[in-house]
């Protein structure tokens, strides 16, 4: 479950349908989004990490994951 601003919260897990959900709407976000949504909130890596990952600038990474919250948030309402 995604809270206001975008960020997956901890609650009770997931059901079947929900997760799946999840998982569309994840692979339905566009290339640069999901890689870095992926990245960073999936695997764990510091945004900073993500950046020299892909060999981009740190706002950019910022930018792509206000993206792929704000789509996701609104994919799953």
């Amino acid at each position: 479950e995604l809270d206001d601003v975008g960020e997956l919260r901890p609650s009770a897990p997931m059901r079947v349908g929900d997760r799946l959900d999840l998982e569309r709407a994840i692979a339905a976000l566009p290339e640069g989004a999901r890689t870095v949504f992926v990245l960073h909130e999936v695997e764990g890596h510091r945004v900073r990490e993500v950046a020299d990952l892909l060999g981009v600038a740190e706002g950019t990474v910022k930018a792509q994951l206000f993206r792929a919250r704000r789509l996701l948030r609104e994919a799953l309402q």
